[in-house]
């Protein structure tokens, strides 16, 4: 009996050293772990670097299970301000122990929420380590927003180049882009909808989009910029009524732009309830969007000539890869 136990308490033994074992962490985006595992990968991270205080990648996977700790749990929820205060304690710490890494700098940028001020850090990691993916999405993000389309372009091809956008995706875009009007302005709601659609721009297809994702727009500076390039005028948005705006103005705002950009939204963005609610009677279905029209529309045959003539049912003469 003595025997069983300890050949029992051996395998337990053994398991917990198997589940505290310190794995990379993923991109909460592309591969979401149970919360467990990452209260488990903590403690393993913890372990490392109290192993090795120089030790960068041990550093910078405490950083993200850290962060993705922060973000996503909610039971037992302590205040925002608190989590916040928890992660800036453990840059201080990457700050002393690895101030010129890729991961120290990245990180800072990162945790500084696509605030500009923060922008110096991002470019001394590249400076650093400039064949990393992780600042990719970042590059293409700041292009955008700063309106600098080559750089837009240059990382987006560097996104698609790096395997990190799926054909699917690519195909999927594709057929968005090619039904809409000429010059549209196409409302995106994520990364899935906006990535490929830029990197088919960066490629040369349907340049003339305008490819806009909602929740950059609700950057200040950038939707400034981005209203005064489209000729959208009294788009000044006042901190406290900044739902109101994007409820009742935002959709009616853009159609009205004088340079008579067409207006759509893609299907991808349906979810965003608080942009098209009032103005469903306005959206007509045109096959993988919504036109925005102030009058009546024949969606039909938009439909109609999109599915039959325009989009790619095969994709057998769109390789996006080799």
């Amino acid at each position: 009996m003595k025997k069983i136990m300890i050949s029992v308490l051996l395998l337990i033994c053994a398991y917990s050293a198997i589940s505290q074992q310190a794995e990379q962490i993923p991109s909460y985006a592309s591969d979401q772990r149970d919360m467990s595992w990452y209260k488990q990968q903590l403690s393993a991270w913890q372990n490392a670097v109290e192993k090795n205080k120089k030790d960068a990648n041990a550093w910078y996977n405490l950083f993200k299970v850290s962060r993705i700790i922060a973000m996503h749990e909610f039971e037992h929820k302590s205040p925002d301000l608190e989590k916040e205060q928890s992660i800036d304690v453990l840059l201080q710490d990457m700050e002393k122990w690895i101030p010129n890494t890729y991961e120290y700098n990245f990180c800072k940028w990162q945790q500084g929420g696509n605030n500009m001020k923060y922008y110096p850090y991002l470019q001394k990691a590249i400076a650093i380590d400039p064949d990393r993916k992780e600042h990719i999405d970042y590059m293409i993000n700041i292009g955008e927003m700063e309106r600098n389309l080559k750089q837009r372009h240059e990382y987006s091809l560097k996104k698609m180049s790096s395997g990190q956008m799926s054909a699917g995706m690519l195909y999927y875009n594709y057929n968005v882009l090619a039904g809409l009007e000429r010059n549209a302005i196409l409302l995106t709601a994520g990364d899935n909808d906006t990535y490929p659609a830029w990197a088919l721009q960066a490629k040369g297809f349907r340049k003339d989009v305008k490819v806009v994702n909602l929740y950059l727009l609700q950057i200040k500076e950038y939707r400034e910029k981005l209203f005064a390039e489209l000729g959208i005028k009294n788009g000044i948005v006042e901190e406290s009524s900044e739902n109101d705006f994007y409820k009742n103005k935002l959709l009616p705002l853009l159609n009205g732009n004088s340079n008579n950009y067409p207006l759509c939204i893609a299907l991808t963005s349906a979810g965003c309830n608080n942009y098209m609610n009032n103005f469903a009677q306005n959206l007509y279905l045109t096959g993988l969007s919504y036109s925005y029209k102030s009058s009546s529309f024949d969606n039909i045959a938009s439909l109609k000539k999109n599915v039959e003539q325009l989009y790619a049912l095969d994709y057998l003469d769109k390789a996006f890869y080799e």
